[in-house]
């Protein structure tokens, strides 16, 4: 009980300082309005996922992160008919964040793979995280291709 006291304080302690943090932040204020809410549900699905697994309850933890984004969805679904929340530019600088994040874990999970790849000569039993991170590398940039030919088909 005492460790279940310690956390929900913890997560208090969070949601103040995140609340706070975004009150006095230079974002106007119809973009606070927004963000706040969003924040808690965030911070409150973090808490509770970080519980379940800490329990052992794979299901209970899936099943709230399934509502947590399901409610999330429907949450900006249902802003967005009442605010502008993104224009041009901050589509366009979210378009440059997801490259330039793309462009990271494909390199880094690149420079693992040959890592590791160089490794499981010397230590056999890397064999299987060499072949699983090659694997996540060619997914993601199988992937990546054919999303740049459906968009290019389509645009």
């Amino acid at each position: 009980m005492n460790e279940a006291v310690i956390n929900l304080l913890t997560w208090a302690i969070l949601v103040l300082i995140t609340t706070g943090i975004l009150a006095r932040s230079s974002i106007d204020e119809e973009r606070k309005r927004v963000l706040i809410p969003s924040t808690l549900i965030i911070l409150t699905m973090g808490y509770l996922l970080g519980w379940a697994s800490g329990e052992g309850k794979t299901q209970l933890a899936l099943a709230i992160f399934i509502s947590g984004g399901a409610l999330l969805y429907l949450y900006y679904r249902y802003v967005g008919e009442k605010y502008v929340l993104r224009d041009e530019r901050t589509l366009r600088i979210e378009e440059m964040a997801a490259r330039r994040t793309l462009q990271v874990t494909m390199l880094g999970l690149a420079i693992l793979s040959v890592y590791l790849s160089s490794l499981q000569r010397v230590k056999p039993e890397v064999k299987l995280a060499s072949e699983i991170v090659s694997a996540v590398l060619i997914a993601l940039f199988l992937l990546h291709l054919g999303f740049l030919t459906y968009y290019r088909r389509v645009m």
